[in-house]
């Protein structure tokens, strides 16, 4: 291992190659990052100092010998976000001040190709190779980000040319850009160092440690074929790299789409070693952010080949990415019980705990039909569940450990596992009483209400009559009865007895004061309509439901609507739940 001060000059060679291996993730950089850069590169003007670029991390790798003109080669560890942006910055530099061809000279090799001293993997080669050829500083077109910063550096030169001596910010940022560059010999373990960079900040994702961790150099074939296509494409990467979460405060790992995927992964994989698990290692594989070292020790003290292991989780991810994937939400769910209308429940909801016993079933049950009862019982089980607001309990190991290690892959199989909870109010089936009194008792907000008169309205209607082909996204649940009413309506009046006012405010949240309605482009107007009274409101919601069979009861109404009506509908709900729909 060497190190060293680095300038441009000396990491940039045209005998030289920097290779990014196919296991590093592609090019991240955003616009901040672009943004903080440019400024750091204009402050050398003012500095007399060095600029410190930070550390490189290269390995001696050996030349390939059909390219002559390549006598030193190295492995990029470490640092190509940064080499790669400062190659994009100094190409348009070099365009803006006219030097073209003294970039060349230093940026490409001197071959019939002229390709780039830096060599990007699958995902990157194609358009960092086109910018590096770039010879006018015109805009280019596409979505890559690395196109993206090149448009930004060109819109950044073009502001700043009438400000700026270009040539004289070219001469500084080549004379003060300096790199630590640390350079691993040939025999040393880059897994090693890899999980050392990682351990001291670099935001990679479980699928970016586990690719590295899977494939080796020799391993390219293998990681092309089968890991690149699930993972690592611009599609797949777009799917996987998808926060569930709405807000910024809501913003963690656990809602990324690829860790909650791994997270299931190893909840499903572990068991099988049930018999060898000590204590400890149940209670720290289970952790979300332990899912990576969880994997690894499937390797290394379980003896998992990690071939076996790589075409293990691809087999589950595109099962996972099939039929788990928040598309569900916009299209009509079928009639029938199945995968859908789980997948449509679980992604409105948000809760992703059943995920790993999904996906135990969709692939250890090859029958179809099998499938759907224990979907179509799974659904009740939990629609029930969210009606009657069951304690969750040990809702994780039921999910996990103990149906999968129960070998729960049939629908008698769950059923009789679930039976024998009997009155555990943790993990039951809430039996038809339980519905009966909580329906009127327990409050609902709009996505909850929402998913379940959704689930119940596509139970009414096959998908080929027509009639209903709304999807969850194209609906809305939407409470008759206001909170507190904008307009002066005799329906209704702030109660003067206060018990009374209590009950009826209770009441607003049950599920028989809210209707299924087709949101179409009224979205807007259903939210304004809100607080109405009754009259207006009841106009509004009636164009609003049409061709909704359970919210018809709009269409003849009565003059009014008050408590016994809700109370009323909320029984008539519950006896169609307990007898006709989700029935047990």
């Amino acid at each position: 291992m060497k190190a060293r001060a680095a300038k441009i000059k000396d990491v940039f060679d045209t005998e030289s190659l920097l290779r990014i291996p196919y296991f590093q993730r592609r090019y991240v950089w955003k616009e901040e990052d672009w943004e903080r850069f440019v400024e750091d590169m204009e402050s050398t003007l003012d500095c007399n100092k060095q600029y410190f670029l930070g550390a490189l991390i290269l390995q001696e790798e050996e030349p390939n010998s059909n390219e002559k003109e390549i006598t030193e080669q190295y492995k990029v560890i470490d640092g190509q976000q940064r080499l790669t942006t400062l190659s994009i910055y100094m190409r348009v530099l070099h365009m803006m001040t006219s030097k073209v061809s003294e970039f060349d000279s230093q940026y490409l090799h001197n071959d019939s190709l002229k390709t780039p001293v830096i060599r990007h993997s699958i995902d990157d080669k194609k358009e960092y190779e086109n910018i590096m050829k770039q010879d006018v500083a015109r805009e280019m077109t596409g979505d890559s980000k690395m196109i993206k910063a090149y448009n930004y550096m060109l819109k950044y030169f073009n502001t700043k040319k009438d400000k700026l001596n270009l040539n004289d910010l070219l001469i500084e940022v080549k004379r003060k850009v300096t790199f630590v560059c640390i350079t691993l010999d040939k025999e040393d373990d880059e897994q090693q160092i890899f999980d050392t960079i990682n351990s001291l900040g670099v935001p990679l994702t479980t699928g970016e440690l586990l690719k590295n961790f899977l494939y080796k150099s020799t391993d390219e074939k293998a990681y092309k074929q089968n890991w690149y296509p699930v993972f690592d494409t611009d599609e797949a990467a777009s799917f996987w790299e998808t926060d569930a979460a709405k807000s910024r405060q809501e913003k963690s790992k656990k809602n990324i789409t690829i860790e909650r995927f791994f997270h299931a992964f190893v909840r499903i994989k572990m068991w099988d070693f049930k018999d060898k698990l000590s204590d400890s290692q149940r209670k720290s594989f289970v952790k979300m952010e332990n899912t990576f070292v969880t994997c690894k020790s499937f390797c290394n003290d379980f003896g998992v080949d990690k071939q076996e292991l790589a075409n293990e989780i691809i087999e589950y991810a595109k099962l996972f990415k099939e039929h788990l994937n928040d598309s569900v939400l916009d299209i009509r769910v079928p009639q029938h019980a199945g995968i859908k209308r789980i997948s449509c429940l679980i992604n409105a909801t948000k809760n992703y705990t059943p995920i790993p016993y999904i996906l135990y079933v969709l692939k250890k049950v090859n029958d179809e039909a099998e499938r759907n009862k224990i979907f179509g019982y799974l659904e009740a089980y939990l629609v029930r569940r969210i009606i009657a607001k069951s304690k969750s309990g040990d809702y994780n190991g039921q999910f996990a450990e103990y149906l999968i290690t129960n070998n729960a892959n049939s629908y008698t199989a769950l059923v009789d596992y679930i039976s024998k909870k009997g009155d555990d109010q943790n993990l039951s089936m809430p039996k038809d009483p339980d519905i009966k009194l909580k329906i009127s008792a327990n409050t609902f907000d709009e996505q909850k209400a929402r998913i379940i008169y959704y689930l119940y309205e596509t139970k009414l209607t096959k998908t080929n009559e027509g009639t209903f082909m709304e999807s969850y996204n194209t609906c809305l649940a939407e409470q008759f009865m206001p909170k507190s009413c904008t307009a002066a309506d005799v329906n209704w009046p702030k109660r003067a007895d206060k018990d009374e006012e209590v009950n009826r405010q209770e009441l607003i949240n049950t599920l028989g004061n809210y209707f299924l309605l087709r949101v179409d482009d009224n979205e807007k107007a259903i939210k304004k309509a809100h607080n109405e009274g009754f009259a207006k409101k009841l106009s509004s919601m009636i164009g609003w439901c049409k061709g909704v069979r359970s919210s018809q009861q709009l269409t003849s109404m009565p003059t009014g609507w008050q408590e016994k009506d809700i109370n009323s509908r909320n029984n008539t709900f519950a006896k169609i739940i307990n007898e006709s729909i989700w029935t047990v």
